[in-house]
């Protein structure tokens, strides 16, 4: 896209420079990466930090007119071009001068010098210029040579070429060869042409020529093969002429007499980089493209830099106003811009109006939300009061149709050859085909509220997703607390705008950038970064790049991070709005913003952040000159080092990220964003050997390598220095010697006093803790000697026996005793224990005739390490166990009367039943007998079936009895067979099934293991199953009962689940309590003992095994059995 009004963001507060006058000539950057500035009051340079002047004693010597520049070894040249041909070079940090000798100064007027300084073939070469003379030289030998300026012209520039160094002027040029000036010409096809500046750029492997109004490139030094523009120099009415020419990365730089421009060998296409606006200056001085490619633009009225030329932005100097609403792309390729109050047609160099006037601007009543574009290329888009826009590019016919109530309209979209028309909280559905007037009869709000069981709906955007549905964008919506709503034909969600990419639905919201998915609304995170800003709309590149334009700029989403764009690095204005964020077919990305549309040039930008230049410059003691004071040898009282440093930048935004590490005392990176100055002191340094160490980087980009200072040392402080340590230790030595014996001898005293103070002590705490125990142990405890003679007993032993302490400890050990024999009989017992080598201890339970009663008593008796009199001591403990014995003795007599009732139950349930089985037989055998002979008398064996049926469930009844009965007695034996286990079930169930049958019940069964054959107690097993079975025929009333086998490992499972009446959860408790059931009493509904689940829990443990039952009420029984199969 080309045209003029065109604008970039200029940055005229730049880092780190500060200027004393708006008159700047010439900027030129170091191999630091720092900034000379040729001013006029004077040479200053800055290194993103600060602006510095030159030593005074250079520029006293500098006339107001100077040349600056650098030549191939990074040296910086300072030149007089007036007044007196004064040469200065800064090396290494330090200025120095070349000598111009007189005889080369012939001028009488000293208005016109130039200096050349130049390394060909590794050796310098130096042009000197007087209003008269060209002198060449070495440096040690001068060749002089006249001309005429009126046909050579004034000096434009220098430059090496194959064949040597080339000095251009602005009519003629020469080319130094062995001390000789040459005649140097470019050729061209057609014409002669004026050369000033050639430039080679390695990428291309071209050579660029500047002359005025002359721009090309070339294969050869001394050939234009193409001329890539003209007609670009303007009249400047000034006798010097300022132009210069540059390569960087790729891109070629130039200016003659006008602003600067910026060609692009690989799109061919020319860009003006217009100041004038910012500056005012008609023409520049000067321009510098630096190695963070930022471009520098110096002029007379000024200095400002360009951080990127990545945005090109229009405002109202082209369009109607500032702030542009929405964009659309038109079929020939031009550009339909919305506005406020108003609309236009841009097609790079002129602007059509179709709307509006420039007298009015700004106010929203008009304003054109967005552009949507049909199938036929009608235009159709929204204008709040002016309602449904239409715009044939055809034939440039516009109309409208207002609302009939007068309602904003905010938005449109075509889907299809629908045309959905939002309206504040309404929305309409009409056709493409329709024309005015047609456009606001169907109104379906209702029946997406109704879908969506939604009160309002302020709907934004309207699209189709791949699913069919149609997706609203809307506002705010207090019952729609999740952000989004699903329904059959819709979704809503709360947002702006939305994009499907693949499985993803990516949705731009007040809240930030988010997806929607299975798992709801959340935040779309790259490199663990979210955007949170108001995003108004989405775009999807050609390259796959997601942008989002939000209330902040532009967010853009590639390469796995998220880049930033807003007025600071080049865009128009801070928020893109809602329906002005498009690719063109050229590639180009519009970006409409508040003020001005902003045109995205993919190839300006740079990936590449450059690290900045780090350089630590000194090391020093703060408060001292510099190398004053050995940094090696560091006294302590003086122990506050400071590092001043480069890190030279001059990118904005991006702030400058110092990482920095004192060895010796940080253990890791210290990080510093944006410092504001380029030192660092470290004050109060402990002592010992520290390194500094350093890298810096910009945020986004990558980080220099670390660079490392020498090594410094903070000396010990002299109390903790070698000789003065051994100086106070030798005067503490002789002062302790001193009052060494006098205090050994004092401590000793108090030494052996506090130890006899202690041990007393101790042995107080000692009686008092065994007094405590003694007289409070509800043992009797006894001393006694050899002999028997009683030293001691505590109250406790003396109420065992009916007597005093105090009489006790008279007498002998034959005086706690009613019959004294008794001690003689259990004496040697006793003896024996306390004469075991091992022990001298024992245990003894006795039955002892104590004066106060018999007592069953434990004793203790123990002979202890001291000793009374010559005898040793005996401590004897006496615990009454009596109760104990007692309760023992309760119990074992009242097992044996339990033991005795038990068998007499078993006995007399084992008669009983015998005794009326055997009639209750005869009863069942005659009635059956009687039903068969006299079957057609119906009321008879109606009768009969009653007195079976009755009978055949008192013997059920005694059956079970015999069987618990016999369980409890222990007269169940397991006999294990090999069985097919699924033929012997199946045999089992077949009258079951016939109960089920008759009560209206599915009985299944289910054999999961296929065979299932292993060893088994049949009896028992056909127990269990006729047990479960059963109880869930006789507690259910409709339904399937269900029955599973299966081997699981070594066990055999059974599961029976019916349909039944269910357990309560407290009668699940008692469920195997012999004769417990859930009714009870009168109300009972169901006949039964309550013994086959006490029976059937009784056999599964026998065959060692479990049973498990889950039962809900009315819902039915889950009983299973597993028991472990035998082994042969």
């Amino acid at each position: 896209m080309e045209g003029n009004a065109q604008t970039f963001y200029f940055n005229k507060q730049i880092k780190g420079v500060n200027l004393p006058t708006e008159i700047v000539h010439e900027a030129v950057q170091d191999d630091k990466g720092r900034i000379w500035f040729n001013t006029a009051l004077g040479v200053y340079f800055s290194d993103g930090f600060l602006t510095y002047p030159i030593p005074d004693d250079v520029q006293s010597k500098l006339a107001n007119l100077v040349h600056i520049f650098k030549d191939e070894d990074g040296r910086i040249w300072i030149a007089n071009k007036v007044k007196q041909p004064k040469v200065f070079f800064l090396e290494n940090d330090t200025w120095k001068e070349f000598a111009i000798p007189e005889s080369l100064d012939s001028s009488p007027m000293k208005s016109y010098y130039r200096f050349v300084a130049a390394k060909v073939s590794g050796k310098y070469q130096f042009v000197f210029e007087t209003e008269n003379l060209i002198n060449v030289g070495d440096g040690k030998i001068w060749k002089s040579f006249s001309y005429k300026p009126d046909q050579v012209g004034h000096y434009s520039s220098h430059n090496i070429g194959p064949q040597g160094l080339v000095i251009f002027h602005n009519k003629q040029a020469f080319r130094v060869d062995n001390m000789q000036l040459v005649p140097f010409q470019v050729q061209a096809k057609s014409e002669i042409p004026n050369v000033e500046h050639i430039k080679f750029d390695s990428l291309s492997g071209r050579y660029y020529f500047l002359g005025k109004d002359l721009f090309g490139f070339g294969a050869n030094f001394d050939r234009i093969d193409s001329v890539i523009h003209r007609r670009f120099s303007r009249d400047i009415y000034s006798t010097s002429n300022f132009s210069g020419l540059q390569v960087a990365k790729g891109k070629v730089f130039f200016f003659y007499n006008s602003q600067l421009y910026q060609y692009n060998p690989t799109s061919g296409f020319s860009l003006e980089i217009d100041s004038y606006d910012m500056l005012k200056a008609y023409h520049i001085n000067s321009f510098l493209v630096d190695r963070e490619n930022i471009t520098w633009i110096i002029t007379n009225r000024g200095l400002v830099n360009i951080n990127s030329l990545a945005f090109m932005n229009f405002d109202s100097l082209v369009f109607l106003d500032d702030e542009v609403t929405a964009v659309t792309e038109l079929s020939n390729r031009s550009i339909l811009v919305g506005f406020n109050d108003g609309l236009q047609v841009f097609d790079g160099a002129e602007v059509q109006t179709l709307l509006g006037e420039k007298e009015i601007v700004g106010h929203p009543k008009f304003r054109i939300t967005n552009f949507t574009t049909d199938k036929n290329g009608i235009v159709w888009f929204s204008s709040n009061l002016r309602g449904l826009g239409r715009f044939d590019p055809k034939t440039n016919q516009l109309e409208f149709e207002p609302h009939p109530e007068g309602i904003f309209a905010n938005g449109v979209d075509v889907v299809g050859d629908s045309l959905f028309i939002m309206c504040r909280s309404r929305l309409y559905l009409s056709d493409i085909s329709n024309r005015k007037g047609q456009h606001f009869k169907n109104d379906i709000t209702s029946s997406i509220l109704n879908e969506l069981e939604l009160f309002d709906l302020y709907v934004r955007k309207v699209g189709k997703l791949t699913d069919g549905r149609l997706i609203l964008l809307h506002g705010g919506n207090p019952t729609v607390q999740e952000g989004f709503r699903r329904g059959k034909n819709y979704l809503t969600v709360i947002g702006f705008d939305y994009l499907e990419r693949g499985n993803e639905l990516i949705i731009g919201s007040e809240n930030g950038l988010r997806v929607l998915d299975s798992n709801g609304l959340q935040y779309l995170t790259v490199n663990g970064e979210k955007i949170t800003r108001s995003v108004y709309s989405l775009l999807e590149d050609s390259n796959g790049h997601l942008w989002a334009g939000t209330d902040n700029g532009v967010y853009i989403i590639r390469n796995g991070k998220v880049d930033h764009f807003n007025e600071k690095n080049g865009l128009s204005g801070l928020e893109v709005n809602r329906g002005a964020l498009l690719e063109t077919s050229r590639k180009q990305v519009l970006i409409g913003t508040n003020r001005g549309l902003s045109v995205y040039l993919s190839d300006q930008e740079t990936d590449l952040l450059e690290k900045p230049f780090t350089e630590i410059v000194s090391l020093a003691v703060v408060g001292y000159e510099k190398d004053s004071i050995d940094i090696e040898n560091i006294p302590y009282g003086i122990n506050n080092v400071q590092v001043n440093f480069h890190a030279v930048t001059f990118k904005q935004p991006n702030n400058l990220v110092l990482r920095y590490k004192l060895e010796g005392y940080h253990d890791d990176w210290q990080e510093m964003v944006s410092p504001r100055s380029n030192s660092l002191t470290f004050s109060n340094l402990p002592y010992g050997t520290y390194r500094f160490l350093m890298q810096a980087g910009l945020e986004g980009g990558v980080f220099s390598e670390p660079i490392s200072s020498q090594k410094f040392r903070i000396l010990r402080p002299i109390y903790l220095q070698v000789w003065f340590i051994i100086l106070v230790l030798l005067f503490f030595l002789l002062v302790g010697y001193l009052f060494n014996t006098v205090l050994e001898n004092i401590r000793r005293q108090v030494l052996l006093t506090r130890t006899i103070d202690q041990k007393s002590k101790q042995v107080l705490q000692t009686e008092d803790q065994f007094k405590n125990v003694w007289e409070s142990s509800m043992d009797g405890l006894m001393l006694s000697v050899e002999g028997g003679k009683i030293i001691a007993v505590n109250p406790s032993l003396a109420q065992m026996v009916r007597k005093t302490v105090a009489e006790l400890e008279k007498g002998f050990v034959k005086d706690l005793f009613y019959r004294p024999e008794y001690y003689l009989e259990s004496r040697p017992l006793i003896a024996s224990a306390l004469n075991d080598p091992n022990k001298h201890a024992g245990t003894f339970e006795m039955r002892m005739p104590l004066r106060g009663g018999d007592r069953d008593i434990e004793l203790y008796v123990s002979r202890l390490r001291s000793d009374y009199e010559g005898k040793n001591i005996i401590l004897s403990v006496f615990r009454d166990i009596t109760g104990k014995k007692d309760y023992e003795r309760g119990l074992k007599v009242a097992k044996e009367k339990a033991e005795e009732a038990s068998k007499v139950k078993s006995n007399f349930l084992s008669n009983i039943s015998h005794e009326i089985r055997t009639p209750l037989n005869g009863i069942l055998g005659s009635t059956e007998n009687i039903i068969l002979q006299r079957p057609h008398d119906k009321e008879l064996v109606s009768q009969l079936e009653i007195i079976q049926e009755s009978g055949e469930r008192l013997l059920g009844t005694i059956n079970s009895i015999l069987d618990l009965s016999r369980i409890e007695a222990n007269k169940i034996e397991v006999h294990y067979r090999e069985t097919n286990v699924n033929e012997f079930l199946s045999k089992i169930l077949m009258p079951l099934k016939g109960l089920a049958v008759k009560k209206g019940l599915l009985l299944s069964t289910k054999y999961e293991t296929q065979p299932l054959i292993g060893l088994i107690d049949r009896r028992l097993f056909e127990m269990i199953v006729n047990n479960l079975v059963g109880n869930a025929i006789k507690y259910s009333e409709k339904g399937m009962i269900t029955v599973r086998l299966r081997q699981v490992e070594r066990n055999l499972e059974l599961l029976v689940e019916d349909q039944g009446i269910g357990m309560s959860p407290g009668f699940l408790k008692n469920v195997f309590k012999p004769f417990e059931q859930e009714s009870q009493g009168y109300g009972r509904s169901y006949e039964g003992t309550g013994l086959g689940l006490a029976i059937t829990h009784h056999l599964v443990q026998i065959l060692g095994g479990d049973i498990q039952i889950d039962s809900q009420k009315h819902l039915g029984t889950k009983v299973l059995v597993s028991v472990p199969l035998g082994k042969k």
